[in-house]
Parts: C-alpha cells; structure tokens; sequence
C-alpha cells in the first residue's frame, strides 16, 4: 500500500513537471503570436512564430472564419462605390463701370449714358453617392443665388435677385432592370428646398418634399431620367399646406469630342392637388437648362449656356417666364472615394494571412 501510495505521488509530480514545461514552452509563443496580431510593425515577433503556435491561433481563430468575415468586408468594398461627383461650380460675373454719363447723357451714346451694373451669379451642384450591387443611396445638394446691382448716377443703388435657390435631396433607387449602359428601378426621395434670404414680407420659401417613382440611371447619354409622383409640404405660410404634383426630370450629355460637349438638364412639375388654397400656390413649374461646356484643363470649362424657368401662379391670369443666356467659368469632376480604403484593407489583409502561416 505505501508503495502504491509513493508511485502516485512520483507520477503526480513527474506529470506536474510535464505541465509546467509544456506551459512553458507555449506560453511565448503564445505572447509571440498576440503581440504580432496587434503589433503588425514588430516584425521580430512575426518571425517567431512557429508551427505550435500558428495551429494554436487557427485552434482560437480558426484561418476560414477569419479569412470569411475579412475577405468579406473586402468584396463588400469591391461592390460598393462612394462616388463623389461634382456636377458643377460655377460662377458668373460682369460689371459695368460709367465715368462719363453727365457729358454723355444727351449724345445719344447709349454704352455711356447708362447707370452702373453688377451682375453676379453663382451656382453649386454636389452629390455624394454610394453605389451597392443592386442599389443605389444618393445625397445631393443644388445651390444658386444671382444679383443684379444697379448704381445709378444721382439717386440710391438697387439690388435684384436673379435667382436663389438651395436644395437638399436624399434617396434611395433599387437596381431592377439592367441594361449594357445604365440600370432602371423604383426610387423614393426626400427634398428640403429654402432660400438665402428672405421676401420683404420676411417669409421665407420653405418646402418638404417626397417623391416615389421610376428612375433610369448611368445611360450613355442619359445620365437621369425620372416620372415620379410628389408630396410637397409648403412650409412658407402658416399655416402650411399639402400639395401634390406629378414631375419628370432629366440630365444628359451629348460628347461632341474630347474637348466638346452639350449637357442638358431639367424638370417638369405639373400640381394636381392642394390642400388649402392660395394665390402663390404654382399650377405648374418648368426649369430647363442648356450649355456647351469648352474643356479648358483638367475639369475646368468655359461653357456657353442658356436657361429657362416657366411658371403660374393661380393668382396670376398669365404665366411667367424667365430666359437667361451668358457665358460660365465652371469646375467639374468625379471622385472614387472608396479605392483608396480597398487598397489600404488589401494590404492589411495579405500581412495577416502572412502572418499566420
């Protein structure tokens, strides 16, 4: 009995002695292998590491879920596309300066008998987009404000709005239909518009909107076009109305050259219902530009253009109009944001898997 007693306990021990050993041993591998997962620049740790412990870590992480869920988030990268366009910056400027109009105001001379005039225009088209494999998110921001400025000789200078618009638009387009250029689905929309400044009655144009429809996108001529119905809530009275419309839209481009193209845009918003009524409600509202941008330098144009805007109001018994012609200095380029981090995470991805075999 004793000696089965001291050969227990001799066994005990010597396996004890085995454990600790063995713990021994793995441990800096162990502390090897950690500091090389959160350490990527120690290279001397990297080296370190050998089989045990690379059986060890695929024991822990085994090699395919890791190589699962970061491969994953690379394909996810590869299929999706944050597109950062900007369609257009845009300025326009003019003045016209008289010295002489008291000598001249009696001859007849028309080009020095007038008054002081500053015309500027300014005019920004952005848009952020991220782009899935089977649908598209889009934020989009339009911003334009023109003056007039006239200085007369003898009397108080006047100031007339041109134009003064800014609008956000958020949406989300389905990829149903795809085609060799371009792909066609269901979109919804979300639109705030206001402007700069305020109206002399101190009101300020304010409208929610929400639009739902069908949209083509990314054709080889037609960059945008849309049939959609609306929901506008005017938030410029109080208190605000509903109204709904049916609108059509369209972007598109026609290369003449390299250096040569025509670029068309515009909508059509035709109001079918109101829910209250008053004299500024609009029965419809029609803005159509054209312009033939001469590229000059990397995105940089000089575009000859043409715009514009038909309206009504119901207190109105005739429409209004509005045509503008000029000449544009403008900025315009696309932007692949998102190639920059697929290549930062591929790099990543091949040090790990190194790392690790």
């Amino acid at each position: 009995m004793k000696l089965f007693i001291i050969i227990f306990i001799g066994t005990i021990f010597i396996c004890g002695n085995e454990i600790n050993s063995g713990q021994t041993l793995e441990n800096p591998s162990n502390l090897n292998l950690q500091d090389n997962f959160f350490n990527k620049d120690s290279k001397s740790n990297s080296n370190s590491i050998d089989n045990s412990a690379s059986s060890t870590l695929k024991q822990v992480f085994p090699n395919s879920y890791i190589e699962n869920i970061i491969t994953g988030f690379i394909d996810g990268l590869e299929e999706t596309l944050l597109k950062i366009d900007i369609r257009r910056i845009a300025i326009d400027f003019s003045n016209t300066t008289i010295d002489v109009s008291d000598e001249y105001r009696d001859f007849g001379i028309n080009q020095f008998s007038g008054d002081n005039t500053t015309l500027t225009n300014f005019v920004a088209d952005l848009a952020l987009e991220h782009n899935f494999t089977n649908s598209r998110l889009s934020n989009t921001l339009f911003a334009e404000y023109g003056m007039v400025i006239v200085n007369p000789k003898y009397k108080t200078a006047t100031r007339n709005e041109t134009a003064d618009n800014l609008i956000f638009n958020t949406g989300y387009t389905r990829k149903a239909f795809f085609f060799e250029n371009g792909f066609l689905g269901p979109f919804i929309d979300g639109e705030y518009q206001t402007e700069f400044t305020r109206k002399e009655d101190g009101s300020r144009n304010q409208y929610l909107r929400y639009k739902a429809g069908l949209r083509f996108l990314d054709g080889k001529y037609i960059d945008e076009f849309y049939l959609s119905g609306v929901g506008e809530i005017d938030l410029s009275y109080s208190p605000l109305s509903i109204k709904g419309a049916l609108e059509t839209g369209i972007r598109a481009k026609t290369p003449i050259n390299d250096d040569l193209k025509l670029v068309y845009q515009g909508f059509v918003r035709q109001y079918v219902g109101y829910s209250r009524f008053r004299d500024s409600d609009l029965l419809y509202n029609v803005n159509l530009s054209v312009r033939l941008d001469v590229s000059i330098n990397s995105g940089i144009a000089f575009s000859p253009f043409i715009s514009a805007r038909f309206a009504q109001i119901r207190g109105a018994k005739r429409s209004g109009s509005n045509i503008l012609t000029g000449i544009s200095l403008l900025f315009s380029s696309s932007i692949n944001a998102i190639s920059s981090i697929q290549g930062a995470q591929d790099a990543m991805l091949n040090e790990y898997f190194k790392s690790i075999q």
